[in-house]
């Protein structure tokens, strides 16, 4: 992805296109407009000119004094050769037979390349008729004609007058147009350069270097990228109106992001304090937001600067509930405290036995009791702590046999565990992670199984020189293959909405500390969760 602040060809050649394209487009109207406007008024002129020639040669005395000298063709001659836009010239008699005539284009002035009038014009002119402009059967093979009637001194038609001109002159004309609009052309589409580089610059700026086409597709990955987070992330301007949200902040206000954008903040969250972060320009971090009542939300709020002045607020959401859990798997705080409410709820019974022994008198038995539940988790303890030198791990181990004890299921320490103190392969938190989610996820196998069938977990845990080995076995139904395959998806389980982050949570643990994980179970018979790790952290 191409960034840098020289103009891009391929943008450049966009811009470049774009803009002939509209000067040619512009440039050929114009042309066009133009050229009909000038033939127009070119032709207007041409008409007046020759309908002036005519009129004022047939009102000369000599024409009309005597058509035969040879003054009248030395006269014709003349009035081609210094009138513009005259290209031929004829004088008729009366019948309409031609005794002068000059054509400037071929400079002859034989009267034989000159018709007689047409019964046309002579019509026109006995029907009483002064001038005439004509378009047919111009002599010379000119284009346009005027015919204007010579009178003698009674008034009568003594004969006629023409001027002609050629398309020559239409031709010049259109010739002089197209010039004009070339140079312009040209001198546009120079201009139009210099500006498409001006623009592809500042176009380029703006984008921060990037290509138009590189940028979209940034936008549209960091869009996705943002989408894709677990924490809401909103932003305002400054009148409080929406500019962005992903989609996890458009769940948490029960909208959408195409409904919400635009949108004032206060339309879907009226009690929002957002918008505080600008006025006091201090950023505010893990804000409890109370108002918003179905999920609880910690929120960071940051106003964003722009060239010194803020523009607006960015603020960060995140669901209270899933933090806190997470950081209780993270650091086994949940384990040690169900194993506590175990411990309690066992010894809350075990009172509540001697209670009743001494209500009823049986000072004796109440004493037997004592020392009986005494010796035994004594035992208990001791065999565990005997071999499990890590505290943390051994309360652990201890609240879960109560816990299973309370569950009604048989929980085994195997004689050959050993675990040191501050072990080389994993600290203390990371085996409370992984220990206390595996226990703890076969208790949940052992739930449905019944009574008379056995209900048994077996932990055990080695640390020697060659690596650490955790196992855990339950008797449980066991997992088809398919699920086996998928049970340490994050998200992934088959107790429900809010579960199925336990065993991802140990595969990362394992992973972290470059160990592997194997799975073996089997339907009807029960599961075995195997984890080794052989190098040192």
């Amino acid at each position: 992805m191409k960034k840098n602040n020289t103009p891009s060809l391929q943008l450049y050649g966009q811009i470049r296109k774009i803009l002939v394209v509209c000067i040619c487009v512009t440039l050929l109207l114009a042309f066009c407009a133009s050229l009909w406007i000038s033939l127009k008024q070119d032709a207007k002129v041409r008409d007046q000119v020759l309908l002036s020639a005519v009129q004022v040669a047939a009102g000369t005395s000599l024409l009309m004094e005597d058509n035969h000298s040879e003054r009248l063709q030395e006269y014709v001659e003349h009035t081609v050769r210094e009138v513009p836009n005259i290209d031929v010239f004829a004088v008729y008699d009366a019948s309409g037979t031609p005794i002068a005539f000059y054509d400037l284009d071929s400079n002859s002035s034989e009267l034989a390349r000159v018709p007689a009038l047409s019964e046309d014009v002579l019509s026109y002119f006995q029907s009483g008729g002064t001038t005439l402009l004509y378009n047919h059967e111009a002599p010379a093979n000119a284009d346009r004609c005027a015919y204007a009637a010579i009178y003698d001194n009674s008034g009568q038609v003594s004969g006629f007058t023409m001027a002609a001109i050629y398309i020559r002159s239409i031709h010049q004309t259109v010739l002089s147009t197209l010039t004009v609009h070339l140079l312009i052309a040209i001198a546009a589409l120079m201009l139009g350069n210099l500006l498409s580089l001006r623009l592809t610059r500042h176009i380029k700026q703006e984008l921060l270097g990037y290509e138009p086409d590189a940028f979209r597709r940034l936008f549209l990955q960091r869009s996705d990228i943002l989408n894709a987070l677990d924490e809401g992330l909103l932003a305002i301007d400054l009148t409080g109106c929406i500019t962005y949200l992903n989609q996890v902040a458009a769940d948490m206000l029960k909208t959408t992001q195409q409904d919400a954008l635009g949108k004032p903040l206060s339309t879907f969250y009226p009690r929002s304090t957002i918008a505080r972060v600008m006025q006091t320009g201090c950023p505010e971090y893990n804000v409890s937001l109370e108002s918003i009542k179905h999920v609880a939300i910690l929120s960071d709020r940051i106003p964003l600067w722009r060239n010194g002045k803020i523009e607006g607020a960015v603020a960060i959401f995140r669901n209270r509930t899933e933090v806190i859990q997470l950081a209780q798997d993270l650091t086994g705080v949940r384990h040690i405290l169900e194993a506590l409410r175990s411990y309690t709820h066992e010894f809350t019974n075990k009172l509540h036995v001697i209670l009743g022994l001494l209500q009823l008198g049986e000072i004796k038995q109440a004493e037997d009791y004592v020392l009986q539940i005494t010796q035994t988790r004594a035992q208990s303890i001791s065999f565990i702590s005997d071999r499990i030198h890590e505290p943390s791990i051994a309360a652990l181990l201890i609240g879960k046999a109560y816990r299973a004890a309370e569950l009604g299921i048989r929980f085994v320490i195997t004689p050959s565990s050993h675990l040191g103190v501050d072990n080389r392969y994993m600290p203390a938190g990371g085996l409370v992670t992984v220990i206390g989610n595996l226990t703890e996820n076969a208790f949940d196998a052992l739930r449905n199984v019944p009574q008379y069938a056995p209900r048994e977990v077996t932990v055990s845990i080695q640390d020697g020189e060659h690596g650490l080995l955790i196992s855990v076995d339950d008797t449980g139904p066991g997992m088809p293959h398919e699920m086996v395959q998928r049970i340490f998806e994050r998200g992934y389980s088959t107790k429900g909405e809010g579960h199925g982050t336990g065993l991802s949570l140990v595969q990362d643990m394992v992973s972290s500390y470059h160990g592997a994980i194997r799975v073996e179970s089997e339907p009807g018979v029960g599961t075995s969760f195997i984890i080794t790790v052989s190098d040192p952290y």
